[in-house]
């Protein structure tokens, strides 16, 4: 995919032992070329790792495999994926989400170059990081920071997931609920831990008997294995399988 690379100065190096699990969507409310100003300069302490512009142009500026400054104040949240750290706060969304920035307004709408240059990314993104390519990993950033519209309502992200699915169908995903709890289990047999909760996406890690395990959430609706659907979503979004697992009580 053609992009060209305008670095920002405004980034985190690494993802403090995280990985994206999410994509942010992002309007740049002004133009492409203010955008690579703004981000250009450390006074603005922002960024975000892509720029697409109302012609299908893609800026990249900030590597993936770092953290891009771009969604980490978090207020009244509706994404359901946010990761809970240690001491019971939201650890900051920057560190496991992949912002992308598009051209105009709220008011704008979005041109069908926009919607071909940014969904073909996203499906490359989704492809390398094994994100899956539904309305849970592809937010609105109004979804973290509820405060703002942003991107406003001009985008049809149903319809930019659907596009995306379209370049890399294996990615899509089935759909499933989760529920927003926390908790310890015990690990009783050997689990292979997978980036959604089926058997169908490859393995990214592994637990042995007797591992304990902190979990942020669970599913009743993922792939059902010996007449159990249940799987546990661990702090770096991932999934484990719940009838490999016995829950713990916290003292």
């Amino acid at each position: 995919m053609a992009m060209i690379y305008v670095p920002s100065p405004n980034f985190t190096r690494g993802r403090q032992n995280y990985k994206p699990i999410a994509i942010v969507i992002h309007i740049m409310e002004g133009t492409m070329q203010g955008t690579d100003s703004w981000f250009g300069s450390p006074k603005s302490q922002v960024s975000a790792h892509y720029g697409v512009s109302r012609m299908g142009d893609i800026h990249r500026y900030v590597l993936e495999t770092d953290t891009a400054w771009h969604a980490g104040r978090v207020n009244n949240p509706s994404w359901k994926l946010l990761i809970r750290a240690g001491n019971g706060y939201i650890a900051d969304p920057n560190y496991y989400t992949i912002g992308i920035e598009h051209e105009g307004t709220a008011e704008s709408n979005w041109t069908p170059q926009m919607y071909s240059a940014s969904s073909a990314l996203i499906a490359d993104i989704a492809q390398r990081w094994n994100i899956p390519l539904d309305r849970d990993h592809v937010i609105g950033h109004h979804e973290i920071y509820a405060i703002k519209s942003c991107p406003g309502d001009k985008v049809n992200i149903n319809y930019l997931v659907s596009l995306a699915a379209l370049v890399h169908p294996g990615t899509a995903a089935a759909n499933y609920t989760v529920v927003a709890v926390t908790g310890t289990v015990r690990v009783i047999c050997g689990l292979n831990i997978r980036t959604s909760p089926s058997r169908e996406q490859a393995a990214v890690g592994a637990m042995q008997a007797g591992d304990v395990i902190s979990y942020t959430g669970y599913t009743p609706e993922g792939e059902n294995i010996s007449t159990n659907s249940k799987w546990y979503r661990d702090d770096q979004g991932n999934w484990f399988w719940g009838g490999g697992v016995i829950e713990i009580e916290n003292d």
